[in-house]
């Protein structure tokens, strides 16, 4: 009796309190001058109504806890008149803060329903900086004296990491953003250990890949930005990032896939030349969709891409323009996330202002891609533009560029070293002897002492496995002479099929199909004149070819005959260029494997038919460049000042007059035709070898 006989007037008390802090805001009449004293009085009572209320729900009593929370309960939409509505909320709640920062010790595990809304109020949006000081220090106090509360706070705190996408919410956005990062850092800076807390929260609050564009790419950039000052979950947060890109960019390629087979099915099956995609990726280079850039100004509401945006472009019968609608959009949104990756890149990556050397900050993060390149990119087949990432970071410095060439070259392994060995599977060599070819033929910043070396150390590579090849068919024939008592049948059953035979050796053909892709584009650096001058297009009879290609033309010609593993693409422009340059001449190979698979039931190159076969080494062979051209218009302009374009053999400086003509007709081009460029950028069948002698890229062009 004692007990409730004091607590009820301390509930009048402080019920009078409440409507005396709520009075003022009344529109009827002016709000009277507090004193000293009064403020005083109000702060004394309202922490004591606190500290009683938090007691009585450890004996039961909920009622004034419920109201309590409904004090801090605010979301900024429930209104039509949004400031009117946070205007009250700060001046109701400002005496409130004081009060439960003085209580903040009691705050445990008991009090989760007042601490989840403390936290996810709307507060961060309110017109009051003043206010938002003071509610941001009460967050801090309440997971500085209870850490558990951290995963909380963080959750809270980056889901604001997308607000912005509403037209009415642009011109705040900045600010809010700003301060989420200054509470997130003070809580990184207070508690080191949260990291991973800050992880799981952007983890959890990650937008789905069908999400909008703007949202998408508000959310990276300010995941992105958290590495300014939480650097211990660098690798963990770049590795998020990469793989939401990457989830797109093999999206996009299924899209495109689907809307390449449609469309050739609708055309009646259309065929394409040889590297047909150089002149598609041309199209795009001075487009700048300005739209999509600023993406999170044009687009009005977050959530879901919905199909109604498509129903007033395509109609409903068209499903081919439905497919390509959808591709375009696909794209576009892999463009902005690409390009806001690579703008923070820029930004990071830096030389010493002093002796134009990398920082050793940006050598760190160059480490991290390597990393994250080994164990995200590098196993993904689809992924046709993230891959550029690293590439623009080899371009910062020749010392990146030599340990990707290294790590690239490690990954393939040793010659006569199995899967087992080097604890690589085949199908990661295969991808690696790719990247190394791609990446030597299209890196423009790489010197010819460079594409000479790695060339030079492929070929050792290939001569090194034939020895071994060598040496194990002459040991076979040997133990076939020593058994001469073997039936027909089981001689036939001892020679393995030619799908098979293939795939035993089918590192050996990467490595080789990436030799023969380089010298395709990097000719220029492996020759040079008899008078040790550089090339000149217009003279190419007496090239003196450097040391490191020796070899080569055995490896061409040898057993294991790789010009018909190969993909046709590369072998038919190999035999173009080599011929061309007096090189070599390999026409007769190639038409001896047109008739011999013209005359085969089974083509060695069809691994679905072999009992064990391995389908994707096959496709990783055939169609899998890594480095082709970037068609993405924002992206590409990181790119274009260190990628080499193909160039014809014997290829002369296009006119000025014709560079200013082909750069207008690019800009006048839709953007809807991006689509198209790179679905045709892919290697497809190609036309009959009888149509190749002579023939070279500019016949595609």
């Amino acid at each position: 009796m004692e007990k409730t006989a004091v607590v009820r007037p301390i509930k009048e008390a402080v019920s009078q309190l409440k409507r005396a802090a709520v009075e003022p805001l009344a529109a009827d009449r002016e709000p009277a001058k507090p004193t000293a004293s009064t403020a005083i009085n109000k702060q004394v009572f309202l922490r004591k109504f606190v500290e009683n209320t938090l007691q009585q729900v450890k004996e039961g009593d909920l009622d004034e806890y419920q109201k309590l929370v409904k004090v801090f309960a605010y979301t900024r939409y429930q209104s039509a008149t949004a400031a009117a509505a946070a205007a009250k909320y700060v001046d109701e709640v400002s005496p409130w803060i004081l009060a439960l920062s003085a209580n903040v010790s009691a705050l445990g595990i008991t009090y989760r329903e007042l601490v989840h809304t403390v936290f996810f109020s709307d507060w961060i949006t309110a017109p009051n900086p003043r206010f938002v000081t003071r509610y941001a220090t009460l967050i801090l106090q309440i997971v500085s004296a209870h850490p558990e509360w951290v995963p909380q706070a963080m959750g809270a705190l980056v889901r604001w990491f997308s607000f912005g996408a509403r037209r009415s919410d642009t011109a705040e956005a900045p600010l809010v953003h700003d301060r989420v990062h200054l509470l997130v850092q003070e809580i990184y800076r207070t508690i080191p250990t949260c990291g991973s807390s800050l992880v799981a929260a952007l983890s959890g609050a990650w937008p789905f890949r069908t999400i909008k564009t703007n949202v998408q790419v508000l959310f990276v950039r300010n995941t992105l930005q958290c590495l300014e000052y939480a650097e211990g979950v660098r690798r963990d947060v770049l590795r998020m990032v990469l793989n939401h890109v990457i989830q797109i960019d093999v999206e996009v390629q299924v899209e495109l896939d689907d809307l390449e087979s449609d469309s050739e099915d609708e055309a009646g099956g259309v065929e394409e030349g040889v590297f047909e995609f150089e002149e598609d990726a041309n199209d795009t280079k001075h487009e700048k969709p300005d739209k999509e850039q600023d993406g999170s100004d044009a687009e009005s509401e977050s959530g879901s891409e919905s199909d109604s945006d498509s129903e007033s472009v395509v109609s409903e019968g068209s499903e081919l323009g439905r497919a390509r609608f959808n591709a375009k959009r696909t794209v576009a949104k892999l463009d902005a996330l690409l390009s806001t990756l690579l703008t923070w890149l820029e930004r990071h990556c830096q030389p010493e202002p002093e002796s134009s050397e990398m920082t050793e900050s940006t050598s760190r993060l160059f480490l991290v891609f390597l990393d994250l390149f080994d164990a995200v990119i590098l196993p993904t087949f689809k992924s046709r533009y993230t891959q550029f990432v690293v590439f623009y970071l080899c371009a910062k410095s020749s010392e990146y560029a030599d340990v990707f060439l290294g790590t690239m070259m490690g990954n393939v392994g040793e010659p006569m070293r199995g899967v087992a060995q080097d604890h690589v599977s085949s199908v990661a060599k295969v991808a690696a002897a790719a990247y190394l070819g791609s990446f030597v033929a299209r890196a423009q910043f790489l010197s010819a002492p460079i594409v000479r070396s790695v060339v030079g150390v492929l070929v050792q590579w290939a001569n090194t496995y034939l020895d071994w090849y060598d040496e194990q068919q002459a040991q076979r024939d040997a133990d076939i002479d020593q058994q001469k008592q073997r039936t027909y049948a089981q001689a036939l059953s001892s020679t393995a099929s030619p799908q098979v035979e293939m795939e035993r050796h089918i590192v050996f053909h990467a490595v080789t199909q990436s030799i023969l892709y380089m010298f395709c584009f990097r000719w220029r650096d492996l020759a040079q004149t008899q008078d040790g001058g550089a090339v000149i297009e217009s003279e190419l009879d007496n090239l003196h070819w450097c040391a490191e290609l020796e070899g080569l033309q055995r490896v061409v010609f040898s057993r294991l005959n790789p010009l018909r593993s190969c993909a046709p693409a590369v072998a038919q422009q190999f035999a173009s260029v080599a011929s061309q340059t007096n090189f070599m001449f390999c026409y007769a190979v190639l038409q001896q494997n047109r008739r011999s698979r013209a005359n085969s039931s089974v083509d060695p190159r069809d691994n679905t038919q072999s009992p064990g076969g391995d389908p994707a080494l096959q496709t990783r062979l055939d169609s899998f460049f890594p480095f082709d051209p970037m068609a993405l218009p924002v992206s590409r302009q990181f790119i274009d000042g260190i990628y080499l374009e193909w160039r014809d053999v014997g290829h002369e400086s296009e006119d000025e007059d014709e560079d200013e003509d082909a750069g207008e007709q690019e800009l006048a081009e839709d953007e809807a035709g991006v689509v198209e460029q790179i679905v045709a950028m892919s290697i497809s069948p190609v036309p009959p070898l009888s149509a190749l002698p002579g023939r070279d890229f500019s016949s595609q062009l």
